[in-house]
């Protein structure tokens, strides 16, 4: 697989600026085309904000935001010598991004920020696509900036059905890195030297990676043990397999998975 179709979801929040330049820079180094989808997380039933909010400044501000962001993003295209469509939503955002989610390589989106007062608005929408979308997903952290992405590339790896999508699904983000990393997890599903079977089919695809084993003691959990080797070994992509399940109405993710994605220092690609 190859990036030549990438999404990219603007919510018109602070962060979205540097959620579209994450994707520019990921089109430009994959000579992708980029479809950008300005759809703010709102509530379904929005008109409540007029009790106690002027819903006039509120569309305003929204339209202000869709203006610069588009702007921006042509912009972008033509100085990278790229190809997009913008798109403004017409429905809830949760609807149009898995609508447009078949027809992407690659989605792009926006971490939370926990000072956000419709953080846990985001928060939900994020889950529905991680683990509904059916595609790989890239998060742009939501402070920091990243002039390079997948340079140094972490892999988690424990074997399951997750983690091999992601790693899959990373090909071409490791095809192009200057070095991989493979970090083994839960290595007692492998029955031989942890990490050396994908390492071996990686190495069929041309790729030479490093292999090490987490060691976690009682009192650290997974994902932070895993955000630290990250963090020592200088990535500045992390690739990791969603982890989630299902409750009454609702699709929940696992711990390392919310953990991760409440704490990422770099960008992270996940998939389920």
């Amino acid at each position: 697989m190859e990036y030549r179709s990438i999404l990219v979801h603007l919510d018109g929040s602070a962060r979205a600026s540097a959620c579209l330049d994450l994707a520019l820079l990921v089109a430009r180094q994959h000579g992708a085309h980029v479809n950008a989808l300005f759809a703010p997380v709102t509530t379904d039933h929005e008109s409540a904000w007029s009790i106690t909010i002027d819903m006039g400044y509120r569309v305003r501000t929204r339209e202000d935001k869709r203006r610069a962001l588009e702007h921006q993003f042509f912009n972008g295209l033509s100085q990278a010598n790229l190809k997009g469509t913008w798109r403004t939503a017409t429905d809830v955002a949760q609807h149009e991004l898995l609508a447009l989610s078949p027809f992407a390589d690659l989605i792009v989106m926006g971490q939370s920020d926990p000072k956000d007062p419709e953080a846990s608005l985001s928060n939900r929408l994020q889950i529905q696509v991680t683990l509904a979308a059916g595609r790989p997903v890239l998060w742009a952290p939501y402070v920091g900036t990243f002039p390079t992405v997948g340079e140094r590339v972490v892999v988690a790896w424990d074997a399951g059905q997750s983690a091999t999508r992601a790693l899959y699904d990373a090909l071409p983000f490791m095809r192009l890195a200057a070095h991989t990393t493979v970090v083994t997890l839960n290595t007692e599903r492998e029955g031989r030297i942890p990490g050396a079977d994908i390492a071996l089919v990686l190495a069929r695809h041309g790729l030479d990676v490093e292999i090490t084993q987490l060691h976690t003691p009682p009192t650290v959990s997974i994902a932070d043990a895993l955000l630290s080797r990250a963090d020592k070994l200088g990535c500045d992509l992390l690739v990791m397999g969603a982890y989630g399940h299902a409750r009454w109405k609702e699709l929940v993710l696992g711990g390392v998975t919310q953990t991760v994605l409440g704490a990422m220092p770099v960008p992270v690609l996940m998939s389920h």
